[in-house]
């Protein structure tokens, strides 16, 4: 064997030898990470709730006795879409009222639980910037489970504070929209309250003004009672679907002064049924008790009102329906 030909040879032995050892480094490494994989994990993780509350007092609270702080005042109500001051009058109210959830825990330390302010504060900036709770649960120092839970108590404490009692679905209510260039062969199907012909809306809107059912083509000389025996919502509610949602969502049970109740209900006026769901205002109070209440349901209602007449002055169209239509 020639001197080039031997080179040749020890050169390919030496990477042959290297290929085999890179092959087993690769081998002990996904030994290693197998292993690693198997080793028994901690049931729970260790967050750090004292560097949250301090990041929250640093960059939105402030640091009594840093005049440095708080680093992001100016921009506060520009990040959170509220007012530091209606936030601080939030914070107050809330740790105020009975809420267990936003109550400390006195087993824990200061640093074991999360604060009231990270516990406010998330939600706040979840609804602005419209993400999903677990976004920012790095600089709150959560857990997925329970910012989705903040997110959830959140909603509960801002209804209760708007009408002071859990399990109100919403309000049930019907709206004309004038339907103007109604052809006149069915104009005395489509007349009926408003006196011109009209399309009937039904919805359950909360206080929100978030329609949460809406059934839309009823013709206009039909009354609510009609419009509710064809509707879907009662539908849903005799076959048992609508139970199910509430559910699902862990809306109910819930209780009204240590009364546990298992459906939520709906307010209505006085020319719908008498169903469980249907909370309605007394015709003729006479004792303050019921006079305080039907104030109360009366006021509640405003919110479908209240919405129907955003939903038509924001939304003009819908007392333009022909133009949806094209002409050639």
């Amino acid at each position: 064997m020639d001197a080039n030909k031997r080179k040749i040879f020890v050169a390919a032995l030496e990477a042959g030898w290297a290929f085999m050892s890179e092959m087993a480094n690769d081998e002990d490494e996904g030994r290693e990470a197998t292993d690693h994989r198997k080793k028994p994990r901690s049931n729970r993780r260790k967050f750090r709730h004292g560097d949250a509350r301090h990041c929250i007092n640093r960059d939105y609270l402030g640091i009594r006795g840093d005049l440095a702080t708080p680093l992001l005042g100016a921009e506060f109500k520009a990040m959170l879409r509220v007012s530091r001051s209606r936030f601080q009058v939030l914070l107050e109210d809330i740790g105020a009222s009975e809420i267990r959830f936003y109550q400390k825990k006195k087993n824990l330390d200061v640093d074991e639980q999360a604060s009231l302010e990270a516990k406010l504060l998330l939600p706040i900036k979840t609804l602005a910037y419209g993400v999903p709770p677990h976004t920012f649960i790095d600089y709150f120092q959560m857990s997925p489970e329970y910012a989705r839970e903040c997110c959830r108590q959140f909603d509960i404490a801002l209804h209760r504070h708007v009408h002071q009692v859990d399990g109100l679905f919403g309000s049930l209510d019907c709206s004309h929209t004038i339907w103007k260039n109604c052809p006149k062969a069915w104009a005395g199907s489509y007349t009926g309250k408003p006196g011109s012909p009209s399309i009937i809306l039904e919805a359950v809107v909360d206080y929100h003004m978030f329609f949460w059912h809406a059934s839309y083509g009823y013709t206009g000389n039909i009354g609510d009672l009609n419009v509710l025996a064809q509707s879907p919502l009662l539908e849903r509610m005799v076959d048992g679907s609508f139970h199910t949602l509430e559910n699902e969502a862990s809306v109910v049970p819930f209780k009204i002064d240590d009364q546990e109740f298992t459906k939520s209900f709906i307010l209505t006026d006085g020319i719908y049924p008498k169903f469980s769901r249907f909370v309605k205002g007394v015709k003729e109070p006479i004792t303050e008790e019921e006079k305080k209440y039907t104030a109360w349901q009366e006021g509640g209602r405003k919110d479908v009102e209240r919405a129907f007449g955003v939903l038509k002055c924001t939304w003009q169209f819908l007392d333009r329906p022909i133009l949806k239509l094209k002409t050639d």
